[in-house]
């Protein structure tokens, strides 16, 4: 069943519309056409403000108070990706960065499991390390910075998706 988003300025990427909406159907943007176009007996849903596409963030290492190293798990990203969407985040990569082994396979379990309970925004994850070169890496713990073997293969690959 189709229905409408009325009222809000639309910005589609590219420019603004003033008087237009936003068609949904089966959950997905079908369409964007002017509101006087709209047949008469499509459910409308009237927006202020203005609508416009979601931010995919494909680095965020925390928020709300969390910090994704310090707290990998379920409830952290659900914590951050609530403190993102309020700025207009709609998809995010919890992102960890260069430590242990064994955090790095908690973080992939983590978001392993919040891929599976649906917690909204989660894409998959970014590794930003541990495989990277010493002389370029920056902030990260030269401690942990490590050549890719077969149990790190086995890590990375253990989402199956994102």
């Amino acid at each position: 069943m189709a229905f409408a988003l009325t009222g809000a300025r639309v910005f589609d990427g590219e420019r603004m519309h003033d008087r237009a909406a936003v068609v949904i159907e089966g959950g997905r943007i079908a369409g964007l056409r002017p509101e006087s176009d709209l047949p008469a007996n499509i459910e409308r849903s009237w927006i202020e403000g203005l609508l416009a596409p979601g931010f995919v963030d494909v680095q965020v290492n925390g928020g709300g108070g969390v910090l994704f190293n310090a707290a990998p798990s379920v409830e952290a990203i659900r914590a951050i990706g609530e403190a993102h969407r309020r700025f207009g985040t709609t998809g995010f990569l919890p992102t960890f960065i260069t430590d242990r082994r064994e955090k790095m396979r908690a973080a992939v379990g983590a978001v392993r499991a919040a891929l599976e309970a649906g917690v909204p925004g989660v894409l998959g994850i970014h590794l930003e390390g541990p495989f990277l070169n010493p002389a370029r890496k920056g902030v990260h713990d030269a401690a942990h910075i490590r050549a890719f073997d077969d149990e790190d293969f086995a890590i990375v690959t253990a989402l199956g998706r994102g």
